[in-house]
């Protein structure tokens, strides 16, 4: 009931959010996809992040409320406005079909790089403003802060350009994400050809027969020492514009001997737990990608 409620103040952003160009949305939480777009372009180096998404559980206070929800996310923006640091964009996954203990939802910050996340922590943290908005706000929506904790960063990879037929409105769109662990004696150059050699074509030439499909996908490594010990090496996440399109483009794949042979090919360098489905809201907009 409580993800229900906040997913239904996350409704409200639309009119209460500072939007800025277009949606660049790309992005998950540190607890536990695969997923496709138009001309294939290759992410320039294996060492070189696209983005750096960071993922912050939140739980409802007990002043939560949607008009108050509504509120605290225009006056966030407003503060984000005003600090000299680098631009971000910010995002909202309520699980769907699921309640997850730890947390209500999740609030996603996008940088573009983990130095831009760095210095806009620092400046944040020393922001009278963003030192009021936190205790004005602490009893409406708590989201973590402490790395490894409750707040998750992740070097993002973004194999080809989100497509154009995926603008995240009307809200709310879907992704969903898995986290995959390497087999012994695999790693990130083995998933590498897969995505490259085996995936990027298959989806460049379902985007010939299908030019509207909105879907696209994103891998996040952890950067967090907590991984270390932790179960997954990868989050694979993979995003549509519906929970419709979602439903018939997965059915589609899985059926087809193509996707089988994607999976064959996946599951003989990874091994991934059960998808977990989300809702996605835009936030904020602001990032030139």
């Amino acid at each position: 009931m409580r993800n229900i409620t906040f997913c239904v103040a996350i409704l409200l952003m639309g009119t209460a959010c500072s939007q800025k160009d277009d949606v660049q949305e790309e992005g998950m939480d540190a607890t536990p996809v695969v997923a496709g777009a138009p001309e294939v372009t290759e992410t320039e180096s294996v060492s070189d992040p696209d983005a750096y998404y960071e993922y912050l559980w939140c739980n409802q206070g007990d002043d939560f409320s949607q008009e108050k929800f509504a509120e605290l996310t225009a006056n966030w923006n407003s503060v984000i406005d005003g600090l000299d640091a680098p631009a971000l964009a910010a995002f909202g996954y309520i699980p769907r079909d699921t309640d997850i203990e730890a947390y209500d939802g999740l609030w996603v910050l996008r940088w573009n790089s983990k130095s831009d996340s760095a210095a806009g922590w620092e400046a944040y943290a020393a922001s009278e403003a963003g030192q009021a908005h936190e205790a004005t706000y602490a009893s409406v929506l708590a989201c973590g802060n402490e790395v490894g904790v409750n707040r998750f960063g992740f070097n993002a990879y973004i194999p080809q350009p989100m497509p154009a037929s995926f603008t995240g409105e009307p809200a709310p769109y879907f992704l969903t994400n898995t986290f995959c662990s390497y087999n012994d004696g695999k790693g990130s150059a083995d998933l590498r050809a897969v995505v490259m050699e085996e995936y990027l074509p298959m989806l460049a030439a379902g985007a010939e027969l299908n030019p509207e499909s909105s879907y696209w996908f994103m891998v996040g490594v952890p950067d967090f020492e907590e991984r270390v010990s932790g179960p997954f090496d990868f989050n694979w996440i993979n995003y549509w514009q519906t929970a419709q399109e979602a439903e018939a483009s997965s059915t589609a794949f899985a059926s087809s001997e193509e996707g089988q042979a994607m999976m064959v090919s996946l599951g003989e360098v990874a091994s991934c737990q059960d998808a977990q489905a989300w809702d996605g809201y835009l936030i904020r907009s602001n990032i030139d990608a």
